[in-house]
């Protein structure tokens, strides 16, 4: 994080193909924004292949006002919220929410993009805890939007590497364990990717499995199935609590439990990294039997798992064209041709993830993968 003007922080990051800057009034915002979305690593995308994003975050409720008052149209969707266009292009915050939003509302702001730097209007009197919870989803949104215009695809899967630094897709519905083996294959050696959603992006030598910012969650019987619970208990989160008690000390207790990728390093024991070239694609379904059973997928077979667990991008009404594209992108071949790809069949309650793993990774990225079944010891 660095100083740029006077009175103004930024914090900078990359994410892979995108290198993105977050310039607000005070650090107490940017820094909690960078909390979220900065893994520690340096990233291994090239460099020369990135594209640069700029974001403003500043208090104008009299420009609000303005605009609030000029923005009409069909509302469109970001996350929670809803929006209206102003006519210079401003997408303005409405009252109204979908009807199905779950999570707290954002406090008003509005979203604009001018002279190449995207700006976030907000009121006087939000905090810098609103703030960059704001910043977040609309930082979010802005890669996921370049990510896309790359050619890149948003699957409902979990990523992580070995300890070749190869990813790992692990794709599925909710409740079949992508987050517990991503975790698990992390801790093992490896580096935590993404949970519950991941970009595929084509790029330098092949696809590359990018996180999609969405911050791990975790329920309490995962956790205590990886013998974690005690510790997450004792420690302090930022998603809960502020960082400033134990999450056993609160009022109430969550039942998912979210972690920050520091808070996923020294809580969880899993380091962290924003993207890697892609090596397999796991694809989890529910098991029958008493232990988990593995075999290999084709690529048209995997490619087919892969598209059925397509998500709309995060980037809703704030995507737009993004200049540049790496070299050759256009003529890859799809995420599933030239990496490994499994079925996996198992219970993350009944079943060991170690024993879920331990044969749909005994194949070298890249290799026709053997069926097997996979007993436990």
């Amino acid at each position: 994080m660095t100083s740029e003007p006077p009175g103004l922080r930024t914090a900078t990051a990359r994410w892979g193909p995108v290198a993105w800057s977050y310039t607000a009034d005070d650090e107490a915002e940017t820094a909690r924004v960078a909390a979220h979305l900065v893994t520690s690593p340096p990233s291994p995308w090239p460099s020369h292949d990135r594209v640069g994003l700029r974001v403003r975050s500043t208090r104008d409720p009299a420009a609000l006002d303005r605009l609030e008052r000029v923005a009409s149209g069909p509302a469109q969707r970001l996350r929670e919220e809803n929006y209206r266009r102003a006519p210079d292009g401003t997408w303005v915050r409405c009252g109204d929410r979908p009807a199905d939003a779950e999570e707290p509302g954002l406090p008003r702001h509005s979203v604009g993009h001018r002279d190449g730097r995207w700006t976030i209007l907000h009121d006087d009197d939000s905090g810098p805890e609103q703030r960059a919870r704001v910043g977040e989803i609309v930082l979010r949104a802005l890669v996921a939007a370049a990510v896309a215009a790359l050619g890149g695809l948003t699957v409902h899967a979990s990523a992580a590497t070995g300890r070749d630094g190869r990813a790992v897709v692990f794709l599925g519905d909710s409740g079949t364990g992508k987050s517990t083996l991503a975790l698990h294959l992390a801790r093992a050696g490896g580096r935590f990717l993404s949970g519950d959603r991941t970009l595929l992006v084509p790029g330098p030598g092949g696809w590359w499995a990018v996180g999609a910012g969405l911050l791990p969650r975790y329920r309490w019987g995962t956790l205590e199935r990886l013998g974690l619970a005690g510790r997450v208990r004792d420690a302090t989160l930022l998603r809960h609590g502020d960082g400033r008690g134990r999450v056993a000390d609160l009022p109430r207790t969550p039942a998912k439990v979210i972690f920050t990728p520091t808070e996923s390093e020294h809580v969880l024991g899993a380091r962290t990294a924003d993207c890697a070239p892609l090596g397999g694609l796991v694809v989890l379904s529910p098991a029958g039997g008493d232990a988990p059973v593995a075999r290999g997928l084709t690529p048209e077979v995997t490619a087919a798992a892969a598209w059925a667990h397509l998500l709309p991008s995060d980037a809703g009404c704030l995507a737009r064209p993004c200049p540049g594209r790496p070299a050759g992108a256009g003529d890859l071949p799809g995420p599933a041709e030239g990496v490994a790809g499994w079925g996996l069949e198992w219970d993350p309650v009944r079943h060991r993830a170690e024993d879920a793993l331990s044969h749909v990774l005994a194949d070298a990225p890249g290799a026709a993968p053997s069926a097997r079944r996979i007993t436990a010891p």
